[in-house]
């Protein structure tokens, strides 16, 4: 295993997540729906908070320009069967306004890692990753309430 690069885990991008920071990009509802937890510091597991179904695979760290290799995490979303992404962040150069603790964010450099691997890297702004993880939240809790148990008076 590698060393650690740094002492201590930057925590801006837990701090932007939260409802109270986020709700700058989406409508209170929506940010209030954003659950997530931290799986290793690094992971993060988009979910439903009532019914604590795994929604997506977001794979975060500060961007110092690296292509940020995370087979392991897409060889998992395959096998879970949700969507995982890589995303990027690079800090602004102003706190963040609900926690002056840590650095806001500027911009995010994002690529789909499975289903449908992107070769290239999307710029976002804040905003459209805030209003990208409410899609891809609705896509997914679309598709797992369609599904029927094998038990289910359907079959």
């Amino acid at each position: 295993m590698r060393i650690e690069r740094y002492e201590t885990r930057d925590r801006a991008y837990g701090i932007w997540h939260r409802a109270p920071s986020i709700r700058r990009f989406l409508e209170v509802d929506q940010a209030e729906s954003l659950t997530m937890v931290d799986l290793d510091s690094v992971v993060f597991t988009e979910y439903d908070h009532g019914g604590k179904v795994p929604l997506a695979l977001v794979e975060v760290a500060q961007d110092i320009g690296q292509e940020k290799p995370a087979g392991v995490m897409q060889r998992l979303a395959q096998l879970a069967d949700v969507p995982a992404y890589v995303a990027l962040y690079t800090p602004a150069p102003e706190a963040n306004p609900t926690n002056p603790n840590w650095f806001d964010i500027e911009s995010f450099r994002v690529r789909r890692l499975w289903p449908k691997p992107e070769a290239d890297w999307r710029v976002l702004t804040p905003r459209q990753w805030a209003q990208a993880l409410v899609q891809i939240r609705g896509w997914q809790l679309r598709r797992f309430e369609m599904k029927a148990a094998a038990n289910d008076d359907f079959y």
